[in-house]
């Protein structure tokens, strides 16, 4: 296998917006040599980085691969426009993060489906690595293409290009299909012996090879085995960049349009014990400052009261935050503490979810029990524990709405305002958010039509005037991706030629609303002869065949048919969790062993309660890998200085991105760092100068304040372990916590510059070399250069910045300058733009794009009182 790995970093990241997407290498990362693996997994998701490794699913898979020896699992996420523009004109395919290998050269492609809008993105990924987009267009040695998620539930839109859909919980599934994956390639057969094998696993479904049968969704028995803390570690900021404990599995709530409720019964839940053991590892061994207890409905947890007290307690020495994601108004309500105990660290925002304005409407989707009083009482206490903001989440265009509905959210929204605005002393944030219902597969609204567009978009204007007027933040879904969303959702195999129409029209990144063309669609749909509305506007008969009626999701039809009538009949039906079984036709757990026998599957443990995590040591504590830090004492008591470095590929991250991962470094290494005070404690850890993206710093240097004191030299050893190489402390002494701060010092910063002469003409080489040059260009009383400042493009004066310019002469075929700036004067231009202005005033219109060619490093940093 061939690595692209430094094209990526000649050719990439210099010319990309976002280098920290594709670098990889993140603390838990895992490389293995090829040649040690019998079958090599790329697992893709089909949206950017940030995005991507914000899914647990995809990190568990990973996981779970990587710990056979025979598997090699490799990430891949979607370049952004930038990097695919590139990636094309450089003839470089679509590689891994880990290794920098095509994804042609792996056995098996996995795909995340999480949003239907991603479809001609997964398109845009095969064409990158060169890949087939037809299933049937592969031939042997070609990679097969794998598809899991919730929005394979309705495998027909894209079935011609997927070779499998793997269906339900993946954490067996997954190593089966790589079981037979392996025996295969051992036996020698041909690719359709594969698709055979895998035809006959238990939740695999094969368009090409699909007879009628019906196929059912996995579900796995038990959830533990996870080592939370063993994922990978972002260096960029990602969506949910926070450790995410999977607490609790299903819903039982039974919301009538909420397809995961009905997708990931049953309901599986951990004890209070395991979570707390689970979040305290994997914060000790990431790092992250906040943890989440993820779940669909974190108010079933029936642990919830006992978990959170006792959690925070363990994490407020850390000023490490808590996030329930999933939290609803009447858990805040009957546990006030809940939200207390959350904001010890950090109060920022909740999130309340009513869904539909009236409670007539709520009965309707089956969110009975969530009346207004309920709403204003989680409001007034969140804001008398001290919260900045409540946002709300409500749906238009549900079934059987009316403006009466819609009226309501503006009278409840109005009399919140009013409670907020009275019991908050520090100002009180009210947002309104809004989605358009999109009719999902496998729920009791699959029958239901979605409303046109143009009665969508005058509601949301009816909202955005009315909520205007009281002075209370509005945001809103595109009604035109809702409308392709209810369109892919409902739709049949036929939508395949769609979908790769639109891709040849140049549809991608369609879920991000400034990339989404949605007069292309359209295109794409008049040219196929296949009308949309028919797909996404048309009421279905309950009795009718649909598309996705061969696939089994463990909720019978006819359970959500009754459920259909009862939502028409304004009639709700209570939780099962905490009520007598609704027969909707899932397997519960009381029953499991029993059907598990019958599948053929090995029972592990039963009843609702999930054995221990075996990754989990129950004996372990915060740090335990060194003495767990003296917390008493919150004011620092010791300011240690450390001379560090940032080269190799790690040159690409920002300043945010470097001080986050020297922050989480120390966090691992078991160091007690000091904090801020306020509202959003950061821990007290600067740098003398930010080092701009692109260029190495070879002698950093990094104040870190200690709230515990300890030896210098072993705060280097203990954090150069849980670093990258390329990221090191190379030395450390103590100052006076009352020393000047290092920015205060900084005088001045020396770099080193080097441009590849390759492809140069020797006459350019001789004008570069020449020290008369750089001479006569500082001998200017002005050097005008233009840089961006806040988005915008200025013109700032750099020469009151440049004290040096020496031409050092040439080296391993490139030539060497040496340049000193001194620090906060013209208006901080970066050595990269100064030597960019020079090289095109020197070549007289012969320049052409060697600003990508220029090599930066600072190697030293000279303070007050240097020589």
């Amino acid at each position: 296998m061939r690595s692209f790995r430094q094209a990526i970093v000649d050719e990439i990241l210099p010319g990309v917006s976002k280098p920290s997407r594709y670098i990889g290498m993140e603390w838990n990362a895992v490389k293995k040599d090829p040649a040690a693996t019998s079958v090599k997994i790329a697992l893709a998701f089909p949206d950017t980085y940030e995005i991507g490794m914000s899914h647990v699913g995809l990190k568990i898979l990973y996981q779970i691969l990587n710990r056979r020896p025979e598997f090699m699992a490799e990430r891949v996420y979607a370049p952004w426009t930038d990097a695919e523009a590139l990636l094309r004109r450089g003839r470089i395919p679509l590689c891994t993060l880990e290794s920098g290998y095509s994804l042609a050269d792996f056995d098996l492609i996995g795909f995340t489906l999480q949003y239907e809008l991603s479809y001609t993105t997964i398109l845009n990924m095969l064409d990158l690595a060169g890949v087939p987009l037809g299933s049937a267009e592969r031939r042997e040695g070609d990679p097969f293409v794998i598809a899991g998620g919730s929005v394979g539930f309705n495998p027909e839109p894209i079935a011609e290009f997927i070779d499998l859909f793997v269906l339900g919980d993946g954490e067996e599934a997954v190593l089966d299909v790589c079981e037979a994956a392996a025996a295969w390639k051992a036996s020698g057969g041909r690719r359709d012996a594969l698709l055979e094998a895998w035809a006959r696993i238990p939740g695999c479904y094969v368009p090409a090879l699909h007879q009628g049968e019906t196929v059912r969704k996995r579900t796995a028995i038990h959830l533990d085995g996870i080592d939370y803390g063993a994922f990978p570690v972002p260096f960029m900021e990602i969506v949910h960049d926070r450790v995410s404990i999977e607490v609790m599995r299903g819903c039982t709530q039974g919301c009538r349009f909420c397809q995961a409720g009905y997708l990931y019964r049953p309901l599986r839940e951990r004890s209070a014990e395991e979570i707390q053991q689970l979040a305290v590892q994997a914060l000790r061994q990431t790092g992250y400052e906040e943890v989440s207890l993820a779940s669909l409905s974190i108010a079933d947890l029936t642990v919830l009261p006992d978990v959170v007290p006792a959690l925070m307690d363990r994490l407020l020495p850390e000023k490490i935050s808590l996030s329930l994601p999933s939290l609803r108004v009447e858990t805040l309500n009957r546990f006030p503490q809940v939200a207390e105990e959350i904001s010890r660290v950090r109060k920022t925002g909740f999130t309340i979810a009513p869904e539909a304005g009236s409670s007539r409407l709520r009965k309707v989707i089956n969110k009975e029990g969530f009346d207004e009083e309920q709403i204003f009482t989680a409001v007034r206490n969140a804001a008398r524990a001290g919260w900045e903001s409540v946002k709300f989440y409500f749906i238009i265009g549900l079934p059987t709405e009316t403006q009466a509905d819609l009226d309501e959210i503006v009278r409840i929204t109005r009399e919140s305002a009013r409670i907020a605005r009275a019991e908050s002393a520090r100002g009180f944030g009210l947002t309104v958010s809004t989605s358009s219902f999109v009719p999902k597969p496998h729920t009791p609204f699959q029958w239901c039509a979605q409303e046109p567009m143009e009665m969508l978009k005058d509601k949301q204007e009816f909202l955005r005037r009315k909520l205007r007027e009281m002075k209370v933040s509005y945001k809103w879904h595109n009604v035109q991706s809702s409308f392709l969303e209810a369109v892919f959702s409902l739709g049949d195999r036929s939508l395949g030629r769609v979908v790769r129409r639109g891709y040849e029209l140049g549809c991608r990144f369609d879920g991000w609303t400034e990339h989404l063309q949605f007069d292309r669609w359209m295109q794409a749909f008049d040219e196929t002869g296949i009308d949309p509305t028919m797909f996404a506007n048309r009421p279905r008969n309950v009795d009718e065949p649909l598309p996705w009626d061969h696939i089994d999701c463990g909720v019978n039809k006819a359970f959500l048919q009754r459920e259909y009538k009862k939502a028409m009949e304004v009639r709700g039906t209570p939780d099962c969790h905490t009520a007598t079984c609704t027969a909707c036709g899932e397997i519960c757990m009381p029953n499991w062993p029993t059907w598990a026998e019958q599948v053929g599957m090995n029972v592990i443990s039963d009843g609702c309660r999930m054995p221990s995590s075996s990754c989990v040591d129950p004996a372990v504590e915060p740090n335990s890998q060194y003495s767990t830090p003296d917390t008493r004492s919150e004011a620092p008591v010791q300011r240690i200085r450390c001379v560090f470095q940032k080269i190799g590929m790690l040159r690409f991250l920002s300043h945010l991105e470097l001080m986050r991962a020297l922050g989480r470094a120390l966090r691992r290494a078991g160091v007690a760092l000091a904090y801020s005070q306020g509202f959003n404690p950061q821990p007290k850890l600067s740098c003398a100068l930010a080092l701009p993206v692109g260029v190495e710093g070879r002698q950093e240097l990094a104040d870190i304040e200690l709230r515990a004191a300890m030896a210098p030299e072993e705060l280097v050893e203990r954090v150069n372990r849980c670093l990258a190489a390329e990221l090191q402390l190379l030395r450390a002494w103590e100052v006076p916590l009352t020393a000047p701060s290092l920015t205060t010092l900084v005088r001045e910063a020396a770099y080193r510059v080097s441009l590849s002469l390759n492809g140069c003409a020797q006459e350019i080489g001789e004008r570069l070399r020449a020290q008369a040059l750089c001479d006569e260009w500082l001998d200017r009383p002005s050097i005008p250069v233009s840089v961006e400042r806040k988005e915008k493009r200025v013109e700032v004066d750099a020469r009151p910045q440049i004290r040096e310019l020496v031409v050092l002469g040439e080296a391993e075929g490139a030539l060497c300058w040496d340049i000193r700036l001194s620090a906060g004067q013209g208006g901080g231009v970066r050595p990269h733009v100064i030597m960019t202005h020079l090289l095109k005033e020197t070549l007289n219109g012969q320049y052409d794009g060697w600003e990508t060619k220029l090599r930066v490093t600072r190697t030293a940093l000279i303070l007050d009182g240097d020589q």
